[in-house]
Parts: C-alpha cells; sequence; structure tokens
C-alpha cells in the first residue's frame, strides 16, 4: 500500500507541475556555457525607459560575464555615469513553461528583472503595435531598496502601472538574497506565475480582446538590471552598492 501511495502521489505530482506534457525546446544554462551565445541572446544597448539612469551594454565585458554560477549581469558606476546590460532572447515563443533561476543584487538604486513583450515591437509586420497595447509579462521584478519584496505583473492597454487597474502580486521572501527560480505557465486562457515551484499569483482571460488581452502573440524574453528610474530609484541610488551583481543560472522554456 505504501509503494502504491507513493506511485499516486508522484503521478498527483506531476499533472500538477507546469511542465507535464511539454518538452524542453530552449535551455540557456549559464552555468555550463563558455560564451553568451549570439544565437540565443542580442545585446539591446538602445534607450533606457523609466527615467533610469543606466546605459547598456553592446556586447560582453565588465557589464556581462559568465562564472560558475551563471552569467553575471553587472551594472558599474564608471565616474558618475552606469552602465549595464540589457539581453533579449533571440526566439519568441508563444504559450509554454517559462523558468529562470536567479539572485537578485541588494541596496539602493537596484531594478533587476525577467521579463517578456510581444515579438510585434521587433517585427511590427502589417500590425505594429506600442506598449501597453502589446503586452508585457513581468515574470520577476525586484527593487532593492525593498529587497524581500518580488512583483508578478501583467501588462496591457487595458490593465497597467498607468492606471487605477492593474494585474499584479507582491509576494514576500524570508530570504531574498538566495538564488530563487521564477516561472510563467502560460496558456491560451491563463496565465499563471510561479516562485519555487510554488504557483504564486493566476490570471484568468475573462475578456477576449486585444486591448485585455494581447498574451496570443509570441513573445520574447529579457534580463536586465536597471538603476535608478521612477521606481528603482524612489528612494535614490546608494553608491556603495557598486559593482551590482544580478545572477543568472538558467533560462529554459518547455512548450
Amino acid at each position: 500500500m505504501i509503494f502504491l501511495h507513493s506511485i499516486l502521489a508522484a503521478a498527483l505530482l506531476t499533472q500538477s507541475s507546469p511542465m507535464a506534457g511539454r518538452h524542453l525546446v530552449f535551455d540557456s544554462d549559464f552555468t555550463k556555457a563558455k560564451t553568451i551565445s549570439s544565437k540565443d541572446w542580442k545585446f539591446d544597448d538602445g534607450p533606457v525607459y523609466n527615467n533610469e539612469a543606466e546605459k547598456y551594454a553592446s556586447g560582453p565585458g565588465d557589464n556581462a560575464f559568465l562564472t560558475k554560477k551563471g552569467l553575471v549581469i553587472q551594472a558599474l558606476n564608471k565616474g558618475g555615469k552606469y552602465t549595464s546590460t540589457r539581453l533579449q532572447s533571440v526566439k519568441a515563443w508563444k504559450y509554454g513553461y517559462f523558468e529562470a533561476e536567479v539572485q537578485v543584487p541588494p541596496g539602493n538604486g537596484t531594478w533587476p528583472a525577467f521579463w517578456m513583450l510581444n515579438d510585434r515591437l521587433r517585427n511590427p509586420g502589417g500590425q505594429p503595435v506600442g506598449w501597453p497595447k502589446c503586452g508585457e509579462i513581468d515574470i520577476m521584478e525586484n527593487v532593492g531598496f525593498d529587497i524581500k519584496n518580488f512583483h508578478f505583473s501583467l501588462h496591457c492597454e487595458d490593465f497597467n502601472w498607468t492606471k487605477p487597474k492593474q494585474r499584479t502580486k507582491v509576494v514576500a521572501s524570508d530570504n531574498p538574497l538566495e538564488f530563487h527560480k521564477f516561472g510563467l505557465d502560460w496558456r491560451p486562457a491563463s496565465i499563471a506565475f510561479y516562485m519555487d515551484g510554488k504557483n504564486v499569483y493566476e490570471v484568468k482571460r475573462d475578456v477576449d480582446t486585444f486591448n485585455a488581452w494581447p498574451f496570443r502573440d509570441p513573445f520574447y524574453i529579457i534580463l536586465n538590471l536597471a538603476i535608478g528610474g521612477w521606481w528603482g530609484g524612489a528612494k535614490g541610488i546608494d553608491p556603495k552598492i557598486f559593482p551590482s551583481k544580478y545572477i543568472v543560472k538558467y533560462v529554459k522554456v518547455y512548450q
């Protein structure tokens, strides 16, 4: 009986897993990589948003390098000028389970994120859309002045941070400076956010319009460490935080 119960428990766990029935289609394991693959990632050194203070690097170097712990996205203060890194996945995906294991940096001024944007922004075709209409999925955001709280959000035309109505959740951690796994279970009629294997927030597609649910197009992944800005810099930028390191062990996609 004990053996049978063990089998049933394992079966139930498999069924409840967001990876159940899906296959690994993207595996960027930075702990084993020798280089930041240009086939998987591209450096986005374009304009910054949200009144942020950093300039993003155009390639690997002091602001982005690999160690045994994983990819280090490092923000630096170079004579009062802040530099950091923003990476985009080359590929984009529609639906699936997306996961990264990361360690966020402490200190006033840091703003690390693991998030996604609509691929129409890069490849508009015949139907270009801007933000927020395009949609944004924040699988994890954190600000250093409030290090214990992790934020999970969906933005679109009808629901975004500039309006009274938002789709967002805050989850506190007792050990925020340790590595944590953040995941996204994206399905046609729902989006669920995971932290360390636990479903912490779920949004159902209750209104089937593009303005309320643009999450029907392929989206690409973004990894970045912003410095300052309206949110990250709400309590200033502490000069003692530099160098500030946001570490990413891996990014995986299952479909």
